[in-house]
């Protein structure tokens, strides 16, 4: 069996979760919180660290895990995704980040993303569902924290427009279900059947 190629894994934490209406990351599934089963999946895929950007306490998980606080609250994603980068320039892992949100990640397809980063060293890998990026569970290299810095001081909120300009490698991914975000109750009830 092959060895996983070594990642920081990151997870955003810092939503309002406004039409859900309570803390998405709370939420349990199968025993677990959507944040905590994120936490393990990206650990299953062989992340050698786990960041947490926004609020959670490292006790209420069964692995170590690094909680930052997010130098830019209630601006959107892309300020917990400039914080993740920021807190890891100057490693030379890539950096898988991911919101809380999505119950059913798959470590085949966060592996995937990592050996795409390592093919691609100073490229953002997207994988595209449809024709939907996936800004919420991308690869990140620290090298983009200057291009990503400028436009989001520039008022940019919006990773797919805050990218423009960058080297961007978008992978057509067919597994739909990983990449399924709970942002409604009703969302979170279909990935419960």
């Amino acid at each position: 069996m092959t060895k996983n190629l070594p990642f920081v894994g990151v997870v955003l934490n810092g939503g309002r979760s406004e039409r859900m209406g309570t803390n998405k990351a709370n939420l349990l599934l199968n025993g677990k919180t959507l944040l905590e089963s994120s936490i393990l999946k990206l650990k299953e895929a062989s992340a050698s660290s786990i960041l947490i950007v926004g609020n959670a306490l490292t006790e209420e998980f069964e692995i170590e895990v690094t909680v930052i606080k997010d130098l830019w609250p209630n601006e959107g994603p892309l300020g917990g995704i400039l914080t993740a980068l920021e807190f890891l320039e100057g490693t030379e892992l890539p950096v898988v980040i991911v919101a809380c949100d999505f119950p059913e990640l798959d470590t085949k397809e966060i592996t995937d993303l990592v050996k795409h980063a390592y093919l691609n060293k100073d490229s953002i890998i997207v994988p595209r569902v449809g024709e939907v990026n996936q800004w919420m569970h991308s690869c990140w290299p620290t090298s983009s924290v200057e291009h990503l810095s400028k436009s989001f001081l520039g008022g940019e909120r919006a990773p797919y427009r805050a990218v423009a300009g960058h080297e961007i490698v978008v992978l057509d991914r067919k597994n739909e279900s990983a990449y399924f975000d709970v942002d409604t109750p009703e969302d979170f009830e279909k990935v419960k059947i």
